[in-house]
C-alpha cells in the first residue's frame, strides 16, 4: 500500500468539509444564517435597551420599535454653549513667546478657542494678537483649542484677536476686537 502526501483537492475536500460541520452546527444552534431574516434573542434585547445598534437587524428593529412605541428616543440633556473665547491663567513650564519660539513661562496664560464654531480645515490654526502669532496648539478636551502664551505681560492689551490658517494669509476669522486678559 503506497501512502501519498495530501495534495491541493485533498485540502480542498477538508476544507468543505468543515464549512458543512461549520453550518451544520449554526443551523442546530439557531443562529440566524443569511437567508434566515429572523433575529436572535439578543438583538431583540439590544434594539429595546439601546436603540439603533451597530448590526443591520438591530437597527432595523429598532426602527420598527420605535414607531410602535415601544422605543423612546434617547434623551439629550441640553448643553450650554461654551464661549467662543476664554482667556485664563494657568500653571505652565513653558508656552509661546508669539514670536515663534517655545520660552519657560514666566506668567503663561491659556487662550481657549471653541473650535466647533469654526469649519474644519486641513491646515493648522493660527491664532494672531495684535503682532504676535501662536502657531503651537493642544486639544485639552474635545472642541476646544488651546494655545499657551509664556507672559501675560507680553501680551497687547486693546488689540483684535484672529484666528488663521497656516498658507492661507487672507483667510481669517475675528475672534475679539480686543483681548482682555483676567
Amino acid at each position: 500500500m503506497t501512502v501519498r502526501a495530501p495534495g491541493p483537492i485533498d485540502r480542498w475536500n477538508a476544507a468543505a468539509l468543515a464549512a458543512l460541520a461549520a453550518g451544520a452546527l449554526f443551523a442546530t444552534l439557531g443562529c440566524a444564517g443569511p437567508d434566515d431574516p429572523s433575529p436572535s434573542r439578543a438583538t431583540v434585547v439590544d434594539a429595546r435597551r439601546e436603540g439603533a445598534g451597530t448590526t443591520r437587524a438591530s437597527r432595523e428593529l429598532a426602527v420598527a420599535a420605535e414607531a410602535r412605541g415601544e422605543l423612546a428616543p434617547p434623551r439629550v440633556a441640553p448643553v450650554a454653549p461654551r464661549p467662543l473665547v476664554t482667556v485664563r491663567r494657568i500653571e505652565a513650564s513653558e508656552g509661546e513667546d508669539g514670536r515663534g519660539a517655545l520660552v519657560a513661562a514666566v506668567d503663561a496664560v491659556a487662550i481657549e478657542l471653541d473650535a466647533e464654531r469654526f469649519e474644519p480645515r486641513a491646515r493648522d490654526p493660527i491664532l494672531v494678537v495684535g503682532e504676535l502669532s501662536f502657531t503651537r496648539y493642544t486639544h485639552p478636551s474635545p472642541g476646544v483649542l488651546r494655545f499657551v502664551a509664556a507672559d501675560a505681560g507680553a501680551l497687547p492689551r486693546g488689540v483684535p484677536l484672529y484666528l488663521s490658517w497656516s498658507g492661507e494669509p487672507d483667510h481669517r476669522v475675528s475672534i475679539a476686537d480686543a483681548l482682555e486678559l483676567p
